[in-house]
């Protein structure tokens, strides 16, 4: 049997405008390849092995790809071999008697310019012209008016009526070539110059809404919502997981906001495993030919799953040098392509929730260091007693000296004693447990939670007052609702009483008058509150 022969693809261009594994896939194919930046200079060596095919990746953005002018008007008032030149000039050319009528055609490309040919003496030239500048079909494309038979008049005629230029005939084919280019590569600026006005303006807006958003999982969330919207993708999330790690937990989802810790088996998600492990975005143009998701691909036809998704992006984010988590867009089919800016911009989002993470982590290090030390309760997490009397005294001076104000809230989990005497002691610290670790999650960075007694919990919550008390309680209860608690068997959580004391408060003198203000207001939320929930001072 003869050996079967290799046939060689040549990769032309810039690497960063191909396809990620491009090279691996063809290689794996059997195929021979080589690569270059340009086409190599010069004559071919003598037995240099010549391409069978060749692949050229290019941007967008680049130049050299065929752009698109529509000649309009009258052939009779059109230079002679206008078309001519043009497509020689490396330029796709289209013709019509008039400007189009109706929509536009789906799918159907643009001018990137027009050129109206029209003879000076037509009684409609300033009207032709301001239709064709005015056309929102043609998103903005420079017109250039070439008038047969005019003069300086007719050429300011043109312009007034909003053309980009004009010229009179006959026309200078250089001269007009070189305007051409001007006016092309004006265009270009301005996109980019409106693309990163954009940019910006969606940064700070991005940027000003995060720093009001004080909790880390707050945070998470409003950046997942305005990408996604930013960009129209169908999915945006941000998923916390670390190299060797075959979970991940997801934080933020933009098309699901209740989803705040979910866990997720990452051999589902090849991009999110892959940028993890090499520390570099992946994006996936078309994940049903990328080889990196040839496996996943065999068990979506095992299992007969319809997949519609089209592309993927997974941007490592690093916290202190190592990889912590991967912000993760998808787009289906029908969804706008990515360009190279979109993920850039949604890079520079990945990085600012790196700092969050950084942050988190720093949180996390003191409590560790509090525990050490002796002012953290070690079966909750939060603080001891003693750490909320120093804390609570500081604040109440601080809120004194500067005409501030906070809430003292004090938080009962129902009935524990009833889960202790049905479930065991160990139950009942399991509970208590995770009550500590949703509140601390909770919590937004200036806030302080500490374990007030047995099964009470009591927080210090800085710039608020009674009723932003009262929306943390029902807010807790709300995420209480969506947890499962193991020890309790599905659909069961803990009830909560609370009481709550904003400071100022006209019988509040000390801080030790604080916790008698705050105990009263618990009872009074036991005893008569309908949403179990007291406020000292309301009757």
């Amino acid at each position: 049997m003869p050996e079967q022969i290799q046939q060689r693809i040549l990769l032309l261009g810039a690497a960063a405008a191909r396809p990620d594994g491009l090279e691996r896939f063809l290689v794996r194919g059997g195929f021979q390849v080589t690569e270059a930046d340009h086409l190599p200079a010069g004559p071919e060596r003598p037995g240099q092995a010549l391409p069978d095919l060749v692949v050229l990746s290019i941007d967008a953005k680049d130049a050299r790809i065929q752009q698109r002018i529509l000649l309009v008007g009258a052939a009779a008032a059109r230079p002679d071999g206008l078309e001519r030149f043009l497509v020689r000039g490396g330029f796709q050319v289209t013709e019509a008697d008039h400007l189009p009528a109706g929509p536009e055609r789906p799918g159907q490309a643009l001018p990137d310019l027009v050129v109206l040919s029209i003879d000076a003496k037509d009684a409609r030239l300033g009207d032709q012209v301001r239709e064709l500048a005015t056309a929102a079909r043609f998103s903005g494309a420079p017109v250039i008016v070439l008038v047969a038979d005019g003069g300086a008049e007719a050429v300011a005629d043109a312009l007034q009526a909003g053309a980009q230029d004009a010229m009179t005939t006959p026309v200078h084919f250089g001269e007009l070539r070189a305007r051409i280019d001007a006016d092309l590569r004006q265009r270009r600026d301005l996109h980019d110059a409106r693309d990163a006005l954009r940019t910006r303006d969606l940064l700070f807006d991005i940027f000003q809404e995060v720093s009001a958003a004080l909790r880390a999982d707050e945070i998470f969330q409003t950046l997942v919502r305005r990408v996604g919207q930013a960009f129209g993708l169908t999915h945006c999330s941000f998923v916390l997981t670390a190299p060797g790690d075959d979970k991940g937990r997801v934080v933020a989802v933009y098309e699901n906001p209740a989803i705040r810790d979910l866990r997720v088996e990452l051999e589902r998600y090849p991009e999110i495993q892959e940028a993890i492990r090499t520390e570099r975005p992946v994006i996936i143009h078309d994940v049903h030919d990328h080889p990196l998701f040839e496996t996943i691909r065999k068990r979506w036809r095992q299992q007969e799953i319809e997949v519609n998704v089209q592309s993927a992006v997974a941007l490592p984010v690093f916290v202190q040098g190592r990889a912590a988590g991967v912000f993760f867009l998808r787009t289906v089919q029908g969804d706008p392509r990515l360009r190279t800016q979109d993920v850039a911009f949604a890079n520079t989002i990945a990085q600012a929730a790196a700092r969050v993470l950084e942050n988190e982590e720093r949180r996390a290090a003191i409590y560790r260091r509090q525990i050490s030390a002796g002012v953290t309760d070690v079966l909750t997490g939060c603080a001891s007693l003693d750490g909320l009397d120093r804390r609570l005294r500081d604040e109440f001076e601080r809120a004194r000296r500067y005409s501030l104000r906070f809430a003292l809230v004090v938080i009962d989990v129902d009935r524990l004693r009833d889960i202790n005497e049905r479930l065991g002691q160990q139950a009942g610290d399991r509970v208590l447990g995770e009550l500590g670790a949703m509140m601390q999650r909770e919590i937004r960075a200036p806030d302080f939670v500490a374990r007030y007694g047995g099964d009470e919990f009591a927080l210090i919550l800085p710039e608020t007052d009674a009723q932003g008390g009262r929306q943390f309680v029902e807010r807790l209860r709300q995420l209480l609702l969506r947890h499962s608690f193991p020890d309790l068997g599905p659909g069961k959580v803990p009830g909560l009483s609370a009481g709550i004391v904003a400071f100022p408060h006209p019988e509040v003198l000390r801080p030790e008058d604080l916790f008698t203000q705050v105990e009263a207001a618990l009872d009074q939320g036991k005893k008569s509150a309908p949403d179990r929930i007291g406020i000292a001072g309301e009757i």
